[in-house]
Parts: C-alpha cells; structure tokens; sequence
C-alpha cells in the first residue's frame, strides 16, 4: 500500500513579548533586590533574607505566631518551619508556649537580634539606596502608584490577593475553580485585559 503524506500548514500563532511584559520586568526586578539583599544580609550579618523577613514581623510586633508569621509572609508552615529552626538554633528567637492555648508557639525576638538589627537596616537602606540611582522621587511615587494599582486590579477582577496566588501553586482547588468560573463569565473583557500586561 503507498505511503499518504501528509500536508502541514504552518498557522500563524500570535506572538508574546515575554520579555517587556510588566509581570516579567517585575519578578526579574524583584529576584534581583532579593538577590542582592540576601548577599549583603550574608556577608555583613551572617542572615538570611528569609530570616530578616522574620525579625521585620517580630519587630513590628512581638510575639507572633508561626501561623500567624507565615500568614503575613504569604508562605506555608512547611518554609517556615526551618527557617524558624535554624533562627533558633542562631539565639535570634525563642519560642515560647502561648499561655492563652498551649497548642500554640509565640516567637519572641532575642536580644542579640536585637543588637544586629542595626546593621540589617543598613543592608537595606544600602541596597534600596543603590537599586533607586538616578531616578527622581517623582518617579518613584509613580512607579509605587502604578504597582499599587496593578495589584488591586488583579485582585478585583481575579478575586485573588498576592497570598492566594503564592499559596495556590496552581492547584485546582475548590476555591481556584470558583475563581475560574467567575474569570470565564468576564472572558471578553479578561482577553482584553490580558493582552494589555
């Protein structure tokens, strides 16, 4: 029996500028402050930016709990587990028993954290200091506002904050398919929206 090619014709797909899409000018520019943050956290004070991240909550407000660290982290119990591990492992805090319901833990910062914060606020004021050359205060405000109002709109329109995002992991939970029901109702105005990020 002869062989019956085949014909494939190419269609034409619509091209992606990944590359100077806001998301990914975003991420690149937040890996990139993480990145240099959590060298100079390193070298200088011998922590890590998960770590810092931490002491901000605790500094904000003492005696938190894992849960409610986490919560304001947007991460899960698993990654933060360790890390309160080794910070305590570190004298950087101490859990406690919570006296009000002994199922839980109060972390409580140490006094040599304490005596460290200093020099991770000069880190950080280092690092932004380099990271905002050359761009006017003006700038700045306008950069701020326009990620503020990125955000809200995503949130409004996918019914979704900046923790469920990094909490999904893209798993088809109850919740996610609700949201998707609901973003496939405003299927005509979300393509347009999409193609505008």
């Amino acid at each position: 029996m002869p062989f019956i090619g085949i014909q494939i014709i190419a269609m034409p797909i619509q091209r992606y500028d990944f590359r100077n899409s806001i998301g990914y000018l975003i991420n690149r520019t937040a890996k990139a402050f993480i990145k240099a943050l959590d060298s100079q956290l390193r070298e200088k004070v011998g922590v890590t930016t998960g770590q810092w991240k931490v002491l901000v909550m605790l500094v904000d407000q003492n005696g938190l709990t894992q849960k409610e660290i986490a919560v304001r982290l947007g991460l899960d119990g698993a990654t933060l587990i360790p890390i309160i591990d080794k910070m305590e492992k570190d004298k950087l805090v101490v859990r406690k028993v919570d006296p009000a319901d002994r199922r839980n833990n109060r972390i409580y910062r140490t006094e040599r954290a304490d005596a460290l914060w200093d020099k991770m606020m000069q880190c950080v004021s280092g690092i932004k200091e380099i990271s905002l050359k050359g761009i006017p205060d003006q700038n700045i405000k306008v950069m701020k506002d326009a990620l503020e109002r990125i955000c809200q709109n995503l949130k409004l329109h996918f019914d979704v904050d900046w923790l469920d995002i990094k909490n999904d992991q893209n798993s088809p939970t109850a919740d996610n398919k609700k949201r998707l029901s609901k973003m496939s109702d405003k299927s005509g105005s979300s393509q347009r929206k999409n193609t505008e990020l």
